[in-house]
């Protein structure tokens, strides 16, 4: 049974907070503001190439005057007109929007400085700092630089705004007589690395048919101004076609400010050749960046004799009981007993007895039943009464897995190096014992890897990765596996940079652990991240129609609904975000009616889902539907209404701002009906 504060957690941790995307600019080389440039490579080349001086704008948030510089001066009609004789850029330590693109790859630009995004004027500081300020860190501060280097102004700490504006006045260049014309070729847009070009070619990427997409990205392929911009845009496509095309142009171009772009491509492009030559992109990259380089040398090939190394990967004998049902493991004891009591030396016998024993005390550990330690304890003595040296493997192996339940790592770890070394050749162990020893090999393997994960960032992790991905194999061929094994390897796969084998294998794990909420969350982030909210959205309704427990597979699928109702709200995309609450609603109905135990945690996600719908149904102009909504939510479960979600909002706030809003129209009789969901 889920809790029903339960899904707050599983969902918060995979949503991102509001940010509202900036529309682009036109394609010219100028915008409605100042024309910043994104990088500093970018403005010392547009430098070069026109002649113009460079504007160095120093801005922080808090102060009086660097305010009154961001919103008036650099939003005065006047003054833009000014800067059209500089090329611009500007330096900023503050944050204004908490991400840089949004999940269609579209550039997020910062709220105080149209044109750039916050990490660019951020990144772009230290920089111009080594190059132009002298040692000095101050704002507001305004620098004008020559195209051969020669520092023109330099003004702060200035007593009036008006000093900073006459020197930029003074110094502007004359820009060519036709300031807005473009280069017409795609090919000739490439090759520049003004901030218009670039808005450019985004723009007319956006507006593309596949088809004249897959041109322009093969176009990139030769691009000779980095436009990762571009590229990530594609990389996010529906069109497999077009993720091709954009991973194959950036595995060309790519440079050491695109290894997370790269990293995206492997985690999307689903084509041999195409990882390869990115891999050999990020092994160009790590000439020169050891964390790099390491993460190429774990993209290599897998070695797959570490399987035949490891205990228990080979045959395994048919299963003589079902480890899920506690009746067939009680029979299983009562037959294994029933030998015993007439022929008390049967090894073989004793140790079945001792793997049903531990297989009880699991079925109770996982009910949280009382009795767990008496069954570990009687496992454990009966496996060490086992002498019989065809055992040992398999004794070693189950005494691994009791001596980790029992708290004992070091313990478990001796023990399956005793199994390792003593594996019978030919004998079949049995599924369950084989299972949970392996799982225990997995888990001891990843352990001081993920304890000291700073660390393991500069070591070669493939022989872990490798062991790892057999033990997995085993449980994807078989059957089998614990959640602690399934959550340490994929944890191991993602710290390795290994993405897309991480999103391949939590999804196996969900499938053998449908209602574990830690493999969910951890799936649904990885399906977020790498792919989309509709993909996250397609892979749980096939996880649905695949589920033996239909009801608890609903209940994930709706966390899932949520959670791509929150980012297409945050993307702005109304009726996405539309359809994913209304799927969530109907799958959270479908779970609690198919399981009682389901009814309160279903009912506390449906206020949250109808809050969010109830917001988008009102800015739509279906105020009725939105009251409906939020009522709704009210009668159906009160406590959750001050619950805050993934975008930070309380149902109970949102009906408060839908009410005002009703009253400031003047509609009363509807706004009255929100009355009962104030505080």
């Amino acid at each position: 049974m889920l809790h029903s504060r339960r899904w707050l957690t599983a969902l918060l941790l995979i949503l991102v907070p509001a940010a509202a995307p900036a529309q682009s600019g036109a394609g010219t080389n100028t915008t409605s503001g100042i024309a910043w440039q994104r990088t500093a490579a970018d403005a010392f080349a547009v430098q070069k190439a026109t002649g113009l001086p460079l504007l160095i704008v120093v801005n922080m948030d808090g102060e009086v005057f660097n305010d009154q510089f961001a919103t008036q001066v650099y939003k005065d009609p006047a003054f833009i007109e000014l800067t059209r004789g500089y090329v611009c850029v500007v330096c900023s330590p503050d944050e204004h929007v908490d991400r840089d693109y949004d999940a269609a790859g579209n550039r997020v630009e910062c709220r105080r400085f149209p044109g750039c995004t916050c990490s660019e004027h951020k990144r772009i500081e230290p920089i111009l700092y080594e190059k132009f300020f002298a040692g000095k860190r101050v704002a507001p501060r305004h620098i004008g630089v020559s195209a051969d280097g020669t520092v023109l102004f330099d003004r702060f700490l200035d007593t009036s705004k008006q000093a900073a504006i006459d020197a930029i006045r003074k110094h502007r260049g004359t820009p060519k007589a036709d300031t807005t014309a473009l280069p017409a070729s795609v090919a000739e847009l490439f090759a520049s690395r003004d901030a218009a070009a670039r808005r450019a070619l985004e723009e007319r990427f956006r507006a593309a048919d596949a088809a004249a997409k897959k041109a322009i990205l093969e176009a990139a392929a030769a691009a000779t101004n980095e436009p990762f911009d571009l590229l990530r845009m594609a990389l996010r496509s529906d069109d497999e076609g077009v993720v091709l095309a954009a991973a194959n142009a950036l595995a060309r171009v790519a440079a050491p400010d695109s290894t997370i772009d790269v990293e995206d491509a492997l985690a999307r492009a689903d084509d041999p050749a195409t990882t390869a030559a990115l891999a050999a992109a990020l092994a160009r990259i790590g000439a020169n960046d050891p964390a790099v380089a390491r993460l190429a040398l774990h993209l290599g090939p897998r070695d797959r004799k570490v399987a035949a190394a490891a205990a228990f990967t080979g045959e395994w004998r048919e299963r003589s009981f079902d480890p899920d049902d506690r009746a067939s493991i009680e029979a299983e004891l009562d037959r294994c007993e029933t030998v015993l009591k007439t022929n008390a030396g049967d090894q073989e016998t004793r140790l079945r007895l001792a793997t049903a024993q531990a297989a009880f005390a699991d079925v109770l550990f996982r009910d949280r039943a009382r009795g767990v330690e008496f069954w570990l304890e009687d496992a454990s003595r009966n496996a060490q009464q086992i002498r019989s040296a065809p055992l040992r493997a398999d004794v070693h192996g189950l005494l691994a897995h009791l001596h980790w339940m029992q708290g004992d790592p070091a313990a478990a770890e001796a023990a399956m190096r005793v199994a390792a070394a003593e594996r019978a050749s030919g004998r079949r162990p049995d599924p369950w014992l084989a299972s949970h020893a392996l799982s225990v090999q997995l888990v001891l393997g990843t352990a001081p890897v993920l304890a000291d994960q700073e660390s393991a960032k500069t070591k070669d992790l493939r022989a872990t990765i490798d062991l790892s991905l057999a033990i997995l194999d085993v449980f994807a061929a078989r059957g089998g596996g614990t959640e602690p094994a399934f959550v340490a390897a994929t944890r191991l796969l993602d710290l390795a940079g290994l993405r897309r084998e991480a999103r391949t294998r939590l999804a196996q794990a969900v499938r053998a652990f449908p209602g574990s909420e830690r493999l969910h969350v951890a799936w649904r982030n990885r399906l977020l991240v790498d792919l989309d909210a509709e993909s996250m959205r397609r892979q749980y309704a096939k996880f649905v129609e695949e589920a033996k427990d239909r009801p608890t597979a609903e209940w994930f699928a709706g966390a899932a609904a949520i959670a791509a109702g929150e980012r297409h709200t945050d993307d702005k995309r109304a009726a996405l975000a539309r359809a994913a609450y209304d799927e969530a609603i109907a799958r959270f109905e479908k779970s609690r009616d198919g399981n009682a135990d389901y009814t309160d945690s279903a009912n506390h996600c449906i206020v949250a889902a109808l809050a969010g719908r109830a917001h988008l149904r009102f800015g739509a102009g279906d105020a009725e539907g939105a009251v409906a909504d939020l009522v709704r939510a009210f009668e159906l479960r009160p406590e959750s209404l001050d619950e805050t979600d993934g975008l930070q909002r309380k149902p109970r706030g949102i009906a408060g701002r839908i009410e005002q809003a009703l009253r400031d129209a003047g509609r009363p009789e509807l706004a009255d009906r929100l009355k009962p969901l104030r505080p």
